[in-house]
């Protein structure tokens, strides 16, 4: 309670100094600048203070290591409970209720010996119901060892039962147990890991926040090897054949009493295993048993709709089935299937009689799994799930998903994120779709205030300036978004990669540096701003700009595959309400500038109006949880003083240095052609201008044919400039004109010339002539400007190296906030993908809102110690803005919306890409784990990826010999194929191979494969 009285009456003076400070500021007057110098000191005083509030919180004490083991196991259990709770509510598990499948006990040679297993406890009398599913759990916890091996025929429902088992699980565990948790076994190499390390490796994978590294251990390996984990193995047989024997020796070798397990297989894949090898030493064995017709026959009945005899449409079709469709319903898979299928009224099961288009098992089968998809996408599904008609078709769905499906199970985790979707793209597409969307955002702020804003940003001669200009920006973003970009989160960020990235950067920049003189070489002192520029070098000017904001957002470690990000405030009760105090006083801070400016800090004040707005919509949201704990704001704030510290040194070394190295390149060509050039004489004529020559060895030129000139002011310069009537140059007003001739001298290092126009204030006094000895015929501009040439070399380095610390100081500002506030959502825990989406979108837009008003009270503190009309121009403000606009394009959600756009434009996927994934969630096709989509079921998803062969054909099913096995080795490419099946595109390394080809021809045993139970059945309802 006293820290709480303490927070608020700091709180309350900070804001009562605030308003005090403010009122005197408005009633003393001193001009529009004292009153905004005063606003956005009080603006700041009230953030400090909001935040200095916040920091008085202690932290909460972190614990021992087995406190943060048992709060990660606890969290892992929460996860896994609610993600399969939330997918058995969606599809309708106990609805009415599971199909009843029994289990038996099976003895050697399958199992070890009954002793071993009991290890001398007598074998309880079974009771009645002990062999039905939801006495599996019981069943498991009374074995010694905590090992159970569940075998079945294919679609004898063996996943189902071990999703069932983890909720039970869940259910009865205690603090302190360990947490059963899903592992598909198909992603493991045994040859190139072991059990326990790829075990680790999936739940680090999958479970983000496990991730975390304590010492040299992540903390999904701490559970494991503390003996909180239970896995469930799923799948034994979805591993190749040659690999059974050694995978059993690695069980046995590996598996302990801190390392229970439950694993199922098919009944034929075990007997072959364990007939080359050996059994699982000490584990039970129990074996799915077929449906009865009589159970599968009241399962459907059950869940149609009666007429008023009592009959259902499933009555007449199972009163006497034919034997094709008997055996079908032996598989639970089929039934439920069936279940969907026919759920449509429209559609009459007695079809399935018909031994003339149906004469064996396989092409009923066939017929279901190919009819499942449209049956979910029909208008009836739709009305089942409450959404009305359909959006997409039945057809088109089924186009999507076979597309997607060739290609999920290529990548080894068997699930859909949606930040990886840029991955389907072509590799120079995946560069080229954030730089545009990064041009745009920028363009959308930068072109109307370059139109509009009266010179607070420097506006572009003519519209072939300007898209030349774009282009070098696009051409520069997308080398630097390639090249200077870590590739990962996880990338190693030290020294070594700094200066990679530097030497890069210098590399790229000595290209333009060439290109810039040889084309236009910086005869004449350089100069950023209000110049006369030529075509070429509002090119290379662009690629210059496009290189220096790469380089900013690879020192802030901007990766180019980005993580979903949470909010940094999720975790603190008074986070989201400190945010939205901060954008309140932002805003009224944006208002307040631009009020009493009088309209001329049009930035300052549109910077501060977004940043608020943005701040405001942000605490609106707590958003999902992120993967590391809340730990205070004093945490962010040494983040941010550690991410400033390294940015501004980074920054500023690589800006100067890679500066200076432009400028000598440039400089060196410049002087190269002034020193070679054609000696004069004083007194000759050159295209009506006469050189002269003092004794002293000044040197000056002067018109000798009349010509117009103009007087021109610019807002920012203290002093208007001369240019030719005509010159195409931005400018705000032209102050005067002057038809006649004129003589252009140096006085004090710059070129001046007497303005002999009418203009009162400037008429008979030296303006800049700058721009008319741009303009000037190139024999008597190279004359003029004739230089020694390490001078010529100082002058062009000068303006660039002064550009360097500019950008090391607004480099530092995106540095440090942005890795302050880099806080990856936690996909684990996720209420589903369209949620960390829109935390991302929001984590994004409240990030760049902070970097662009950091990096404008930067920009601000600096124009007020640069003298007006410096070398440097307007460039901290066109800096400045794209610091926030252009780093939208480089998070997960800016990355997601060129891909949508090509997938659509391509046809291989719909506009709405994410409402179709969330549609066929709804509709069954689809589940959610987390963050990801996966298919419900992998014989459906194999069923769809295969293309169409004979029914009985063989061919090697998933578990078959001669299927070769599939690395789970993580490495920098790995993921980055995952919806290449949607697009058809070549992946991060080129084009497809041979030896990723969809999945063979399916056999019957393949299409009755167990696995189609991973996901759960039909939203319908029912049960593998």
């Amino acid at each position: 309670m006293r820290d709480a009285r303490l927070r608020r009456r700091f709180g309350l003076g900070m804001g009562a100094a605030a308003l005090l400070a403010l009122f005197v500021a408005l009633a003393g007057g001193g001009g529009p600048d004292r009153t905004s110098m005063w606003i956005s000191a009080v603006s700041a005083l009230v953030s400090v203070g909001a935040f200095l509030t916040e920091l008085l919180r202690e932290e909460a004490d972190t614990g021992t290591a087995a406190d943060r083991r048992q709060r990660a196991a606890d969290e892992l259990a929460e996860a896994v409970d609610l993600q399969w709770r939330a997918e058995a509510r969606l599809r309708g598990l106990y609805d009415p209720e599971p199909l009843d499948v029994h289990w038996s006990r099976v003895g050697p040679p399958l199992a070890d010996l009954p002793h071993t297993v009991r290890r001398g406890l007598e074998l309880p009398e079974p009771r009645e119901g002990d062999q039905r599913p939801d006495r599996i759990v019981e069943t498991f916890m009374a074995l010694p060892s905590r090992r159970l091996v569940v075998l079945g025929d294919p679609g004898a429902g063996k996943t189902v039962l071990a999703v069932r088992f983890v909720l039970g699980a869940l259910a009865d565990r205690q603090p302190g147990d360990p947490v059963p948790v899903l592992f598909p076994l198909a992603g493991w190499d045994p040859r190139s890991m072991t059990l326990r390390d790829w075990l680790a490796e999936r739940l680090a994978a999958e479970y983000r926040p496990l991730a975390a590294v304590t010492g040299d251990r992540t903390m999904a390996r701490e559970l494991l090897d503390a003996g909180l984990l239970l896995p469930v193995l799923d799948g034994f047989d979805e591993l190749p054949g040659p690999a059974h024997e050694q995978v059993l020796r690695h069980l046995n070798h590996e598996l302990d009493d801190r390392l229970p397990v439950l694993l199922t297989c098919r009944t034929q894949d075990w007997r072959r295993a364990v007939h080359a090898g050996a059994v699982l030493t000490a584990a039970e064995v129990v074996r799915l048993r077929p449906l009865d017709l009589a159970t599968a026959r009241g399962y459907l009945e059950s869940t149609a709709r009666p007429d008023s005899h009592g009959s259902t449409p499933w009555t007449p079709v199972l009163a006497d089935p034919p034997p094709p469709l008997a055996e079908v319903m032996t598989s639970p898979l089929m039934v439920t299937l069936a279940r969907t299928v026919y759920g449509d009224t429209s559609r009459d099961p007695a079809e399935l009689r018909d031994t003339g288009r149906f004469p064996t098992a396989g092409h009923v089968e066939e017929h279901l799994l190919e009819a499942c998809v449209p049956a979910a996408f029909g208008a009836t599904a739709s009305g089942a799930a409450g959404q009305g008609c359909g959006t997409w078709s039945p057809d088109a769905a089924h186009r999507w998903l076979r597309r997607l499906a060739r290609d999920v199970g290529t990548t080894g985790t068997w699930r859909l994120a949606w930040w990886e979707v840029p991955t389907a793209m072509p590799r120079a597409l995946r560069v080229l779709g954030p730089a545009v969307l990064a041009l745009v955002a920028s363009a959308a702020l930068l072109v109307p205030l370059a139109k509009l804003g009266r010179g607070v940003v420097a506006d572009w001669d003519t519209v072939p300036s300007t898209v030349l200009n774009y282009a070098g920006i696009l051409l520069g973003l997308c080398f630097g978004l390639a090249r200077l970009l870590p590739a990962t989160a996880q990338t190693p960020q030290g020294p070594r990669q700094l200066v990679r990235l530097a030497l890069r950067m210098a590399a790229a920049a000595t290209v333009v540096a060439v290109g810039m003189g040889l084309l236009v070489p910086p005869l004449v002192s350089s100069r950023l701003g209000a110049v006369l520029t030529q075509r070429p070098a509002w090119f290379l000017n662009g690629c210059c700009f496009g290189l220096i904001l790469s380089m900013m957002f690879g020192v802030a470690g901007l990766p180019r595959r980005p993580l979903p990000m949470g909010l940094p405030w999720a975790g603190s009760p008074s986070g989201p309400r400190t945010v939205r105090a901060l954008g309140a006083v932002v805003l009224f801070a944006g208002l307040a500038v631009y009020g009493y400016s009088r309209q001329t800090a049009v930035v300052p004040a549109l910077t501060c109006l977004g940043a608020g707005l943005l701040l405001l919509l942000a605490g609106l949201r707590r958003g999902e949880r992120t993967a590391a704990p809340y730990t205070g704001p004093g945490a962010v704030l040494r983040g941010f003083a550690r991410g400033l510290l390294r940015g501004f040194v980074a920054c500023t070394l690589i800006g100067v240095c890679v500066g200076a190295l432009v400028g000598c390149v440039a400089g060196a060509f410049a002087a190269y052609e002034i020193r070679s050039a054609e000696p004069r004489a004083s007194g000759e004529v050159i295209d009506g201008w006469e050189l002269h020559r003092t004794a002293d060895g000044g040197r000056s030129v002067r018109s000798v044919v009349r010509e117009e000139f103009w007087l021109v002011g610019r807002t920012g310069l203290d002093r208007p400039f001369a240019v030719k009537a005509g010159a195409r140059i931005s400018r705000d007003e032209k102050l005067g004109t002057f038809t006649g001739t004129l003589r252009i001298h140096q006085e004090r290092g710059d070129w001046m010339t007497v303005w002999k126009g009418d203009t009162r204030d400037w008429q008979g006094r030296s303006v800049d002539a700058h721009n008319l000895v741009l303009a000037l015929p190139h024999e008597a501009e190279v004359w003029l400007v004739h230089r020694q040439a390490g001078a010529v070399v100082l002058d062009a380095v000068g303006p660039f190296v002064a550009f360097g610390v500019l950008i090391g100081a607004i480099g530092g500002c995106a540095s440090g906030v942005y890795r302050a506030l880099n806080t990856p959502s936690d996909t684990m825990r996720a209420a589903g993908p369209l949620s960390t989406l829109r935390t991302d979108r929001d984590a994004t837009l409240a990030r760049s809102a902070i970097a662009a008003l950091l990096a404008g009270g930067v920009c601000l503190l600096l124009i007020s110690a640069m003298p007006p009309g410096g070398t440097l121009g307007t460039m901290h403000t066109e800096v400045w803005v794209q610091v926030g606009t252009s780093s939208l394009a480089l998070s997960a959600w800016g990355r997601l919306a060129p891909a949508r756009i090509w997938l659509a434009l391509t046809g291989r996927a719909p506009w709405r890409l994410m409402a179709f994934l969330e549609e066929a969630h709804r509709r069954g096709v689809l589940r959610r784990s987390g963050a990801h989509y996966e298919f419900r079921h992998l014989r459906l998803q194999q069923s769809l990826a295969a293309t169409p062969t004979p029914v009985g054909g063989t061919g090697p099913g998933p578990g078959s010999g001669d299927r070769p096995l599939r690395p789970n080795r993580p490495g920098p490419r790995r993921g980055e194929a995952l919806l290449t099946g949607i697009v058809g595109a070549a992946t991060f390394r080129g084009p497809r191979s041979s030896g990723a080809a969809p999945p063979g021809p399916p056999t019957r045993d393949d299409q009755l494969h167990d696995a189609y139970n991973r996901l759960g059945p039909p939203p319908t309802g029912g049960a593998r």
